[in-house]
């Protein structure tokens, strides 16, 4: 089971925190969106706004192929 946390506007939209089997993190906004219906495209959209999101993985900021890779998170920030 992995601990996803959500901070900021998506967390107000959406809810904070969530217990999900994920074995991959890409797997996260697919996984929250088929919970939380639109999330997926409320993520673009606050991109295309500006908004810019750090992924933390088991509490270390992980860059875009270690992230696409990595497998088995505990946490996911």
């Amino acid at each position: 089971m992995t601990k996803i946390k959500l901070h900021g506007i998506l967390a107000k939209e959406y809810g904070d925190i969530f217990n999900m089997e994920v074995s991959k993190p890409r797997d996260v906004i697919k996984a929250i969106d088929c919970n939380r219906s639109g999330f997926r495209g409320r993520v673009v959209d606050l991109q295309r706004q500006g908004f810019i999101y750090d992924i933390l993985v088991d509490k270390k900021r992980m860059s875009k192929e270690s992230f696409l890779n990595s497998k088995n998170p505990q946490q996911i920030d």
